[in-house]
């Protein structure tokens, strides 16, 4: 059986539920660990699919690893291998696909609100969920929706939260969160909530109620996101 990959930046930054998922659904992966100075494959085909996920830094910081990232998710889209990118894994993906990443104006961390976009990707990415919801958002960099994609949802302050094109798709807010995995990061990145604002929110806020929030938003988003995107590797198995 071919693998899953999973493309990994800082070792506190793991993969949470995109890891609990293939394991319940019994789907082999393999770890590419940038942190431990892994290279990067360069051929997509050894792959059911392709999962980036999340890391402090911007792809614009100069990594030379970024450019082997870039030119693989290219190569996947070119032979329709899946790719699954969470934050900076949807930088990785939005640079791949011809869109501009930057800095924004400020920082958005916390659970915020989004809203479904009006498209068929939505529906066909999120199935039937509510008119609105709530994810986990850490970031300080955005793009503008990469050409020839489709919006899945956006949020008040950053509308181009989540967008899919063929077996590709990738989001801002990191639905991969579990409560543990989130824990962590505001053990080792808390920090950055500061200063809090209408978009950035305490340590506090952000863990309050937190297993519930975070099984509120596997239910509500992610599973359903997960088991479209996983019918496509399942066939590359």
């Amino acid at each position: 059986m071919r693998p899953v990959l999973i493309v990994r930046h800082q070792d506190w930054v793991q993969s949470g539920h995109v890891a609990d998922t293939l394991e319940r659904e019994g789907i082999p992966y393999a770890l590419c660990a940038i942190d431990q100075g892994h290279s990067v494959p360069a051929d997509p085909e050894a792959y059911a699919g392709l999962v980036f996920v999340g890391g402090t830094m911007s792809v614009n910081d100069g990594y030379a690893w970024v450019d082997d990232e870039v030119a693989l998710i290219r190569r996947a889209l070119d032979r329709d291998v899946p790719v699954l990118g969470h934050c900076f894994g949807s930088q990785l993906c939005a640079l791949a696909l011809g869109a501009e990443v930057y800095a924004m104006s400020q920082k958005e961390i916390g659970w915020h609100r989004v809203q479904p976009s009006a498209g068929p990707a939505a529906a066909e990415w999120l199935g039937d969920g509510p008119d609105a919801f709530e994810v986990l958002i850490w970031h300080h960099d955005g793009f503008d929706l990469p050409p020839g994609t489709e919006s899945l949802f956006s949020s008040g302050f950053c509308p181009d939260q989540a967008f899919a094109t063929g077996n590709l798709v990738a989001t801002v807010a990191h639905i991969e969160v579990t409560a543990d995995l989130l824990r962590t990061w505001v053990d080792n990145y808390g920090y950055d909530m500061a200063p809090v604002s209408d978009t950035v929110q305490s340590p506090e806020q952000v863990l309050d109620r937190v297993e519930e929030r975070v099984a509120r938003m596997h239910e509500q988003v992610t599973n359903p996101l997960y088991q479209r995107w996983l019918r496509p590797v399942r066939e590359r198995l």
